[in-house]
């Protein structure tokens, strides 16, 4: 008997369709849901996402359970790993079938990643399971596609390094989430989760909102000339605005009516090549664009497509081609997409009647690592909108246009550049037109997604079209007049705040910030995070309050910008997390050392809170994520004592212990005696238990020192 793991119900299901284990069975009756399918000589059952985690400091030593700076860096010889409590149902389920005598084998049959890798081996060694097993890994969910997978299952050892990456990955973020996040929330006074590759993401975002909120508008002036229909703008020199209206002004006065020659007039032929195939992220962006959806929408759309519909291949892919063994489908899948999208059958005629262009745009196994991009599968001649969501017939649509414009030809227009001359001879107007040639993959585009304009198509995209002008009957050395010249009021703009997709972009390419030259080179192609992670990581940024969606866009929240203000810039930058993941996709490719990448997280996290434990803090964070100052240790429990409005307290209220110690500003004690207890008076307090003030004046009018002394 060959028992199969899978990594969702769904896939448990579509697996044992397509290989004819269809018999529901229960491991105990009293449950009211069946546990495993059986038949065919297979037993198949599935994981509910991670049902092994690893362990908690305070399940290593109960020293651990209390946070204490002193007692960090946390760093385990070896990594202890326990059962999910909400999960432990799930896994005595595998754990009793692993174990069950008839069971001669395993298949691995997770998701064809990273993770699913690690949730299966996790699984694997929880159970203390020695049986052999092997790799089921498909790109598609149709019948065809999983016995074909189950015909050429791979041999485990072929996964090694892939769980290597995995565990090593799952660790590093451990040491640096448990280690990080203990030594700025004790010290400053309030919870700061700290994350390998989330810290970085949230100070992109942080960043930019210190550009917008630092943004200074500058008004500037520009002089539109008007010569019949046509128009175009001023230059002289390298200028071609103004900052001084009164300037712009006198030269508006002095330059209409003149007259101008046209000094240069040149047209070029250009071209803009077709869209690439979609990966994962660029789906995300598309439909972040086009319909608003998030990233972590899009992605569980995807999910539906592929493990419930099976219309569409695996999402999670990070690769926009195809493999060459894939040519002769690629005709076959287009003509299905003619039959169920009447709207696309001509473009699909037009693509089939040319030799189709499957060149290195689409064709590049160089360019495949797991999984190619994302497209069709041969079940979409089954696909009825009516038994999908709207988002799902949406997003299929894209993926379904996306493969029609990759195909179809290059867009192709003629440029047109033009200077007019006046007789003043320093005085230019420059202009530019273009007309289309061929719209190619733009009008396959344009017609098929007509209803799904961008919700994101700003003024810039407008301005663009407003300028495009046709340049026809107009010749070199024609002699044109200056009718009238409009005065362009303008002002310049701060930068955009982030949406879900131009975020998503700033992590993709986030090694192009890098100064390194030989780490940007080595980069190359690597950001923050992995295409199946990014959504995931912004959703939790949202979840922990560092950052908020308002409409479209994403903000940090005051706490979020405080705490990039507080971390170190080795742990909100993002050299260490793009090298990091540069090292992880090594350990994979075969060229990375585990253990050499996990002594360098080690010694990271050391010097990072020695680094940052030397000192008492000056700032603390308070609930709504301003700063506030600290004062001294409370007398009564070692804790901070931060500055309110009204008192000076002991952050350990949020602690186990609950102290209560407070110093209020307004003590009737000392206003009796004309004193206010300044955060000053208040350390001087803390530390020797005594302050001394000067000068006092008693109610006879006499003047004198005191000495207060705190019990």
């Amino acid at each position: 008997m060959i028992l199969i793991i899978t990594e969702k119900n769904s896939v448990a299901t579509e697996i044992a369709k397509a290989i004819g284990a269809t018999t529901k069975q229960k491991c105990d009756k009293a449950h009211k849901q069946h546990d495993y399918f059986e038949g065919n000589g297979y037993l198949i059952s599935w994981c509910v996402g991670h049902l092994i985690r690893l362990c908690d400091p305070a399940e290593y030593d109960e020293k651990f359970a209390k946070w204490d700076i002193d007692a960090l860096p946390i760093m385990p010889q070896f990594y202890k790993t326990k059962v999910d409590p909400q999960t432990a149902a799930r896994y005595q389920v595998l754990k009793d079938l692993m174990n069950r005598p008839d069971v001669d084998e395993l298949v691995c049959a997770t998701d064809a990643a990273r993770e699913g890798e690690l949730i299966f081996r996790l699984v694997y060694n929880q159970a203390h399971c020695k049986k052999p097993f092997k790799r089921l890994w498909i790109s598609s969910m149709t019948d065809d596609a999983i016995r074909e997978g189950f015909a050429s299952l791979k041999d485990n050892q072929q996964y090694q390094r892939l769980y290597q990456s995995a565990r090593c990955r799952s660790e590093a973020d451990w040491l640096v989430g448990i280690n990080f996040t203990r030594l700025f929330t004790l010290r400053y006074g309030t919870k700061l989760t700290v994350g390998r590759v989330q810290t970085p993401t949230l100070a992109l975002l942080a960043e930019r909102q210190q550009a917008i909120d630092s943004f200074q508008p500058t008004p500037y002036y520009q002089l539109e000339g008007h010569f019949g229909t046509l128009r175009a703008l001023w230059h002289r020199g390298a200028a071609n605005r103004l900052e001084d209206k009164k300037q712009a002004v006198q030269l508006q006065k002095e330059l209409t009516g003149k007259t101008g020659i046209i000094s240069k007039l040149e047209t070029n032929r250009k071209t803009e090549d077709r869209p690439l195939l979609f990966d994962l992220t660029e789906l995300q962006r598309e439909s972040n664009r086009r319909f608003g959806y998030t990233a972590q929408e899009t992605l569980s759309i995807a999910q539906s497509l592929y493990e419930r519909h099976k219309l569409i291949t695996y999402p999670r892919t990070d690769s926009r081609y195809l493999t060459a063994d894939m040519k002769p489908l690629i005709p076959q899948l287009i003509q299905k997409i003619a039959a169920v999208f009447p709207e696309s059958k001509p473009f699909v005629q037009q693509i089939l009647q040319k030799k189709l262009p499957l060149d290195k745009r689409i064709i590049n196994d160089s360019k495949v690592s797991d999984h190619h991009a994302i497209i069709v599968t041969n079940h979409i001649h089954q696909y009825q909108p009516q038994k999908l969501t709207l988002r799902e017939n949406q997003v299929l649509k894209l993926i379904m246009v996306r493969m029609l414009t990759a195909l179809s030809g290059k867009k192709q227009y003629d440029e047109s550049k033009l200077e007019i001359t006046l007789d003043t001879q320093k005085d230019i107007f420059k202009a530019t037109g273009r007309i289309i040639v061929e719209e190619g993959w733009a009008l396959v585009e344009r017609t098929l997604l007509a209803k799904a304009a961008s919700v994101q198509e700003g003024d810039a995209a407008q301005q663009e079209k407003e300028a495009e002008q046709n340049f026809t009957g107009i010749q070199l050395h024609q002699e044109l007049h200056l009718d009238n010249i409009a005065l362009l009021e303008k002002k310049t703009t701060a930068p955009k705040p982030y949406t879900e997709a131009t975020l998503l972009t700033a992590m993709e390419k986030a090694s192009r910030e890098l100064d390194d030259k030989a780490l940007k080179e080595s980069m190359r192609g690597k950001g923050l995070g992995t295409p199946a992670t990014r959504a995931g990581i912004i959703e939790k940024l949202i979840a922990v309050g560092y950052a908020e969606r308002k409409k479209k866009n994403l903000y940090p929240t005051q706490q979020g910008m405080t705490f990039i203000q507080l971390v170190p810039d080795s742990i909100r930058q993002v050299e260490m997390t793009a090298q990091w993941e540069l090292q992880l996709q090594e350990i994979y490719d075969g060229t990375g050392n585990p253990e050499q990448f996990m002594e360098e997280i080690r010694q990271y996290v050391r010097q990072t809170v020695e680094a940052n434990n030397q000192s008492a803090p000056v700032q603390a964070v308070s609930r709504k994520g301003t700063l506030r100052r600290v004062v001294g240790a409370c007398p009564k429990c070692g804790c901070n004592v931060i500055e309110s409005d009204k008192s000076f307290y002991c952050d350990g209220f949020r602690q186990e212990h609950k102290c209560n110690f407070t110093l209020w500003k307004n003590n009737k004690y000392l206003q009796a005696r004309g004193v206010t207890l300044t955060a000053e008076l208040a350390s001087q307090l803390l530390e020797t238990g005594s302050m001394q003030i000067n000068d006092l004046v008693s109610k006879s009018g006499n003047h004198y020192n005191a000495i207060f002394y705190m019990e």
